[in-house]
């Protein structure tokens, strides 16, 4: 599904230069201008969560991306042109009058073809 993209302000959509003094590397921490950058501890694990707020996480995710498709469609629905009812009804008789024709012809069709059947077999 494609997600619609929420539109920036001006001053964002140029991209930024790199800071280099607020820019971190992977095992970095931040530090003053006059210190190095010292390396995280590896032995720091991440906390597991554990699997009820996981559940409740997923059923949010389902209700939050129900939410987010239905206003995708509100807002898909709003562009729509929608014909006036003297379109539609011009429309619709012509669809009518193009079944009428082709169920005679095919009527006519069938109609022959079924006494040629009963020529040949007599």
């Amino acid at each position: 599904m494609s997600r619609l993209q929420k539109k920036k302000p001006a001053g964002e959509k140029k991209k930024k230069k790199a800071d280099p003094e607020k820019s971190v590397t992977a095992g970095q921490t931040v530090s003053s201008p006059g210190q190095a950058a010292a390396p995280a501890s590896p032995k720091t694990k991440p906390e597991k969560k554990s699997p009820a707020p996981a559940a409740r996480e997923a059923k949010t995710g389902y209700l939050h991306n129900a939410l987010e498709f239905l206003r995708e469609v509100k807002v898909e629905l709003k562009k729509v042109t929608w014909p006036t009812r003297k379109q539609t009804t011009g429309t619709t008789i012509v669809v009518i009058i193009f079944v009428f024709v082709v169920a005679v012809f095919l009527g006519l069709f069938d109609y022959s073809l079924s006494k040629l059947v009963q020529v040949v077999l007599t």
